[in-house]
């Protein structure tokens, strides 16, 4: 995009009023906050210490949009409240992790850990260069921890935040970043130089961390990717074991074909390698500057994410096709005019890569960090933009049919990746319970099925039975007005559609405004749901709050995001 392109975008957008989705509800506003460095947040009566991001939502075919919950890793010197999130589809909240004190994450997703699904994220430190050491975390549908995970034989046996794959073997893959002297002569460093070494293991899942074991390991120096393959400039870096030079950093692996083999996605060189699983050999490389294949028109990338074979390909056929996140920046140059994701089919007799789909963002810019691209069941597909605060969903046909931003590039707010999947959670919490003048408010963190709402009212804890109102739940918080004055013990017990009780609140003094510690009961005549299995979930990312639709695109471009992305480098 042009400056003045931009210009004139800029000036449009202060001109104008945006569509925003405001704790569950739709309004229209004029608040400097979606242009100032202050990310915009909701707010609820009945979870205060909640703050997820107010999204703006700028398309949504609510027809063709694919069904499923949006999951975040929401952080960024912006966020007032950094946490792992799942969204539905109209931008309302489902669940947030920062109520179980989870805060700057990495890599939210759905897998499956044996037989069941399971949410994994990262937790640890994060370091400027866009790396980091901690641990992965592996949640069950109740939101309880089952175990965690992370790479062997380390120091302190911790692994970096780019991937964790669980397979169907019960293993895992996961990264780590050595420091490692080595000649960077070919990097224009030193002879006696310093350097991460990209390390990618699988490991054995046991019962605990103390049981895995180690099955395979890998290391970009011994495996051969020199360091005269990086685009990454040096610029005073690898000088000794404190300052090392970051020549590869990997950021995706995956266990590929029917002889296990890998695919490796490596920034630095804007190459995916793919390794032999018996001899760890690098079988071939696509892009970078010894690429086996020849790149087709449109078909180069640059500093990329998110590698994968695309669904209903084999690697193990001559030509299949492969995607990925084009970054198109983040580290020297080449570089291109906007950032991407991509499909390429390749061709292992013929040695070429043809670009077969580009879908391209709204906002027409390179992205310097992060991203990542993932085919929907439906055939759509759902691209997170990384460093720019946007996610969004295209059609088999390319058509844009969802594009929704959670912040703005005038301040620093991110998801290292997003995907778009179905989720069932059953919260073991209670259900919560406000009231802020006539009106009760009603949330459960987490719960999927909850169909709608029942107040129940008493003169006393112990009475708070008299059934009272019955809503249909609408986006995270609910709220049914009408309160008598005369009931002056509340709660609200959470239904399924088919009438069973998903759990129960605790009882509400009105007159002192806070929850007892008394507990609530279901209404009577109603089915109970045993803890933990509360009914039937609903995976569709959707529900009966009103979703905000053809918002303005917000394209404001601060100097200071783009410096911070690029020292991130993740």
């Amino acid at each position: 995009m042009a400056p003045l392109s931009r210009t004139l975008t800029a000036l449009s957008f202060v001109a104008s009023s945006l569509t925003l989705v405001a704790a569950d509800s739709v309004e229209t506003s004029n608040s400097t906050s979606w242009y100032s460095s202050v990310a915009p947040v909701q707010s609820f009566h009945s979870a205060p210490k909640l703050s997820p991001p107010e999204v703006n939502i700028l398309t949504h075919d609510a027809a063709r949009t694919s069904e499923g919950y949006t999951l975040l890793s929401y952080r960024g010197s912006a966020v007032s409240q950094p946490a792992p999130l799942l969204m539905d589809n109209n931008g309302s909240l489902v669940w947030s992790g920062a109520e179980a004190g989870y805060g700057d994450t990495m890599d939210l997703v759905v897998q499956q850990y044996k037989g069941e699904d399971v949410l994994t994220f990262f937790t640890g430190s994060f370091y400027s260069g866009g790396y980091g050491y901690g641990t992965w975390n592996i949640l069950s549908s109740n939101y309880s921890l089952i175990r965690t995970v992370s790479s062997l034989n380390q120091t302190e046996d911790e692994s970096d935040f780019h991937e964790f794959i669980l397979t169907d073997n019960n293993t895992a893959l996961v990264e780590s970043w050595r420091v490692t002297q080595t000649d960077l002569t070919g990097a224009s460093g030193t002879t006696d130089g310093w350097t991460w070494d990209c390390v990618f293991q699988e490991i054995a899942l046991g019962d605990s961390r103390e049981q895995d074991e180690l099955l395979f390991e890998w290391s970009s120096l011994e495996g051969g990717v020199s360091p005269s393959e990086t685009y990454f400039e040096v610029s005073g870096n690898g000088n000794s074991s404190e300052n090392p030079f970051d020549y590869c950093h990997i950021n995706s692996a995956a266990k590929v074909g029917a002889d296990g083999n890998y695919l490796v996605s490596m920034r630095g060189p804007s190459t995916i390698y793919y390794i032999s699983a018996s001899t760890g050999e690098i079988i071939w490389r696509l892009g970078g500057k010894n690429s086996n294949f020849t790149m087709g028109t449109n078909a180069t990338f640059w500093y990329q994410h998110d590698a994968r074979i695309a669904p209903g390909s084999s690697i193990d056929s001559t030509t299949f096709n492969m995607t990925l996140f084009d970054n198109a920046a983040g580290g020297g140059e080449p570089a291109e005019a906007t950032g991407r994701a991509i499909m390429l089919e390749l061709d292992t007799e013929a040695w070429t890569a043809t670009l077969v789909r580009e879908d391209l963002p709204s906002f027409h810019e390179p992205v310097a960090s992060q991203g990542s691209y993932q085919a929907l069941d439906d055939g759509a597909y759902f691209v997170g933009w990384g460093a720019q605060p946007f996610y969004s969903e295209y059609a088999a046909d390319g058509t844009l049919v969802q594009d929704v931003t959670f912040g703005t590039t005038e301040s620093i707010v991110m998801s290292y990746r997003a995907f778009k999947q179905s989720w069932a959670g059953y919260p073991l919490s209670s259900p919560s319970l406000a009231v802020n003048g006539s009106s009760a408010f009603a949330s459960w963190n987490g719960a999927t099925a909850v169909s709608s709402w029942v107040l129940v009212g008493g003169t006393s804890e112990d009475a708070a039975t008299t059934r009272l109102a019955e809503e249909a739940r609408n986006g995270f918080e609910t709220e049914i007005g009408g309160l008598d004055d005369k009931y002056t013990f509340l709660a609200v017990a959470a239904m399924g559609s088919d009438g069973t009780c998903l759990g129960v609140s605790p009882v509400y003094s009105t007159s002192s405004m806070a929850s007892t510690s008394t507990n609530g009961t279901c209404p009577s005549g109603s089915t109970v749901a045993a803890a933990g299995t509360n009914g039937t979930a609903s995976a569709s990312g959707s529900d009966n709050s009103s979703g905000a639709v053809g918002g303005r695109a917000i394209r404001l471009v601060g100097a200071a995001v783009a410096a911070f992305a690029a020292v991130i480098m993740a």
